[in-house]
Parts: structure tokens; sequence; C-alpha cells
């Protein structure tokens, strides 16, 4: 079965209507799914995790569980971990990242998070925080520098239900181009993905990305990088960057995480009638010989 992962970006839609849970309801078996909220990194995770179940009863699952993880004991329930295992859509919302890394991170909730993503058959969602902590490699705060100086970002492990990617959320509302490209600096083979609010994406088998929501995802791509100063520079120096390549991404349109290209342009791609075409060489006339 395939595996599904949606990082969302932070202020969804909460209504019924919204494209966003439809989706993730859908992926999940739709009146058969069974949900597990985790609204541990909220400041109030007992009003967010009401929030979300009464969202969620209005596309009549099969079950809704709202779990709080309030100190590192209660991520090694032998109870939870059965409720996991039944689980088709579990979603971690917003907050503080470094909430559900410090609290969850190595615990027996997550092996058996990783072990049930990885059998296939269950979405793991996240909005904003939530959305940050699911890859290997996570973002979780600004050290209040100027943009582009060495050392003003911090990072950390994450949960590893994805490699080799960085999820950074409210991407647009925030201005958050900087970091992500400075995170990426710190290791090109990082591909760096700023989603806005109300976006997310459907990442399948941790491969093909399809954008969802209203806004843009924008990635950064450190590959073809050729001056990189930020090995050399002193902390709080500016480093020297160049040949960084970022996409503009939009609903609909599919982005390849392992090849780090479009691979279908979406709906509002120009149809065909519309693309300039090439003009053809032209050939040059064949010499004959007469006998």
């Amino acid at each position: 079965m395939p595996r599904y992962l949606v990082p969302i970006g932070g202020n969804e839609k909460k209504t019924p209507d919204s494209e966003i849970f439809r989706e993730m309801v859908g992926l999940a078996g739709g009146s058969k799914a069974r949900i597990v909220v985790v609204p541990t990194a909220s400041e109030a995770p007992g009003d967010r995790g009401r929030d979300y179940q009464a969202l969620f009863s209005a596309f009549d699952p099969e079950s809704i569980e709202v779990v709080h993880i309030g100190e590192r004991p209660d991520a090694s329930s032998p109870e939870l971990t059965r409720v996991i295992e039944q689980s088709t859509l579990f979603m971690f919302g917003g907050g503080d990242q470094l909430r559900l890394s410090s609290l969850i991170g190595g615990t027996r909730l997550h092996h058996a998070l990783v072990e049930r993503y990885q059998a296939g058959g269950c979405v793991m969602a996240g909005t904003s925080a939530g959305a940050a902590v699911l890859p290997e490699t996570m973002i979780f705060q600004n050290n209040g520098f100027r943009l582009f100086r060495k050392g003003g970002i911090e990072m950390t492990k994450g949960l590893g239900f994805i490699h080799d990617v960085m999820f950074d959320t409210h991407f647009v509302q925030r201005s958050r181009i900087s970091r992500l490209v400075h995170a990426v600096a710190t290791n090109p083979a990082l591909l760096g993905v700023g989603i806005e609010e109300n976006t997310g994406l459907v990442i399948e088998d941790e491969t093909t990305a399809t954008v969802i929501g209203t806004g843009t995802v924008i990635v950064v791509d450190g590959g073809a990088i050729e001056v990189n100063h930020i090995g050399y520079v002193g902390n709080r120096q500016p480093f020297a960057l160049t040949n960084v390549v970022y996409s503009v991404l939009t609903a609909g349109v599919v982005f390849d995480l392992k090849q780090r290209k479009v691979i279908e342009p979406g709906p509002i791609a120009p149809p065909k009638s519309m693309v300039p075409k090439r003009p053809r060489p032209k050939q040059k006339p064949s010499s004959s010989t007469k006998p």
C-alpha cells in the first residue's frame, strides 16, 4: 500500500468543505477512517484538540481520538501503541515543533508511528509545527540575526518520516525565504520546501508531491550551488552563496522530490496550442552528382 505524508503550511481552513481535510480523510478511508490527533505542540492543547475533533466529526469517520502528550512517559503507553496500529490518519497540530520532537522523539509512540507509516495505509499529516517535525531534519527557530548571517537559524532532528527534505511553514506570510536558503546552505543535499498557509502537499512514497490548497509551495534546491562560504565565515557574519534554484508551485502541480523537478505542470498550464513551436532546423539541400 502507498505511504502518504501531508505537511500543511498552517492556518488551514477548518471547515468540512476544506480541500485539504477532504483529501486527507479520503486518503485515510473516508467513512472508514480511524483518526488520531495530537495537539501537543499547542499552548492550549485541550482547545485545539476539541477544534479538530469537531472538524473531523463532520466527515463521519469510524473513530476519532485526541491524544495529548504532556510528558515523555505519556508516549510510552502500550494502549497508545495499539491505537496507532489501528489508525489510518494521524495528525500533529500546530504550535512549537520542539515540544513534539523533545516529548515524542525516541519513545514507544515514535517507533510505533514510524512502523505504522512504513507499513502503508496510514496518512501521516501535520500542520505548522506539526509539518516541520515530520522530516529527518527540522528548523525550530531563528536566532534574531540579520538575514543571511551564519548561525541565524537553529536546526535539529525531526521524527524522520522523510529524509533529505525540510519543511518550513507560514512561508509567504512570515517571509521565510532567507531562513530556508540558509538551511539549504548548511547542506545542499537537503531540499528546502516552504509551504504557504492553507496549502499543503500530498507526498506519496516520499517521492511525488502534489500541491493542494489555495497558496504556493516554494522549493529551494541547492544542488547546483557553486560558491558556498558558510563553512568559512565566522558566526554572525554574512556568507556568499551562488546558483541557488527555487521553484514556485501551485495547486495541482506535481514535483518529484528525488529527481528535483516538476513532472506534472498542473491544471493551469497553457494548452499546447498556446505553446510556441520551436522552428524546425533548415535542411541542407542534398547534393546529387550526374552520371
